[in-house]
């Protein structure tokens, strides 16, 4: 196939990042036509297209197994274990000791990894807790005591984020000192220890449809994916976020993410190098 057959005009530039927008609320700038040409390449080839107008039939046919694979191809799923650091120093220090003192006798405290990507945010999480609840819980939460849900948008990710199963770039990017004790060695690969993989429930969920089905959080971690919304679409969400939280629930954002002006739902409070959103008492 030619450079020249994958040339993406401006109709169909159009036509193709509208209904990318329908499909999973994701904005493609203008003047973006090469990511589109590069994140659809492989599956513009699979499925033998002959023009990007084909292509776009196709995307809204009824064929949903090719608009998954298509969300799957234009999301990024760049991640890392404690990817990075400082967010995770301030869940040690700031968050857990907060939502132990919250947390009603015999009840779970529940968090919400969306955009999860491949595991390494919810995994780090885990064995955070794991390490957190040996060391300074005092002997009066465990690890048992808390569960995670992680959800992304890409089915395909999200059965390889169950697996748990790394290679040894994957599960050295990130992981601190004395992290290794979490995995296993799987032939060439690593498995993350059971133990950590308990406390994680994966669901395929697009931040698009309704919350209803995800129940209550005590703590929500959406990083490093409202940047890839419009404004509307980023401040709905995070509304309804706001709904699963109780009052004084954290939220935790993306290092260049910022609420700043365009909701008053939220305190913020700084963590060092890190800026946690709360919910206000009664709004």
């Amino acid at each position: 196939m030619s450079r020249e057959d994958l040339k993406l005009d401006k109709n169909d530039f159009e036509l193709l990042r509208k209904q990318i927008y329908r499909m999973c609320g994701l904005t493609i700038s203008e003047g973006k036509e090469y990511l589109i040409q590069h994140r659809f390449k492989a599956l513009y080839k699979s499925r033998n297209c002959r023009s990007w107008g084909e292509f776009y039939k196709l995307l809204v046919s009824g064929d949903t197994q090719f608009k998954e694979e298509a969300v799957s191809a234009i999301s990024t799923h760049e991640t890392s274990f404690f990817r990075d650091n400082h967010p995770f120093t301030s869940i040690r220090n700031k968050v857990l000791p907060e939502l132990l003192k919250k947390r009603r006798p015999g009840a779970k405290i529940k968090i919400w990894c969306a955009a999860s990507s491949t595991g390494q945010e919810p995994y780090s999480l885990s064995m955070l807790i794991h390490e957190w609840t040996r060391t300074v819980g005092g002997g009066k939460i465990s690890p048992a005591d808390f569960s995670i849900l992680a959800t992304d948008i890409s089915g395909a990710v999200i059965e390889r984020a169950k697996e748990g199963v790394f290679s040894n770039l994957e599960k050295s990017r990130g992981l601190p000192p004395g992290y290794d004790k979490y995995f296993e060695k799987s032939g060439s690969r690593w498995k993350v220890e059971p133990s950590v993989q308990s406390l994680v429930t994966f669901k395929k969920f697009n931040l698009l449809d309704s919350f209803r089905s995800l129940g209550q959080f005590d703590f929500v971690m959406c990083r490093n994916v409202l940047i890839y919304f419009d404004d509307a679409t980023k401040i709905d969400i995070v509304h309804r976020i706001h709904d699963l939280l109780p009052d004084k629930g954290y939220l935790m954002l993306g290092a260049t993410e910022t609420l700043a002006g365009h909701t008053d739902r939220f305190a913020t409070e700084h963590m060092g190098a890190v800026l946690l959103y709360r919910k206000m008492r009664g709004i």
